[in-house]
């Protein structure tokens, strides 16, 4: 029964992140993620048509993307 549980928070904590990127990347072509679970904690690899809108000038806009995330 727990394992239930977790598998659906999982997948609710994934279209939240997902919905996320959608509006905050809807510009830049945003097309989806891959979530690994790794050692050193979670990696997000996203997927977009313009990846320097995603990155930003200087990283500017994935450092504000990280934050947000973080909290």
């Amino acid at each position: 029964m727990a394992d239930e549980h977790q598998f659906i928070e999982d997948g609710l904590r994934r279209s939240q992140i997902n919905e996320f990127f959608a509006d905050e990347l809807g510009r830049a072509g945003y097309g989806g993620m891959d979530v690994a679970q790794t050692p050193m904690g979670t990696q997000i690899v996203l997927k977009a048509e313009k990846p320097g809108m995603v990155i930003g000038k200087g990283g500017k806009n994935i450092r504000k993307i990280t934050t947000e995330l973080e909290d």
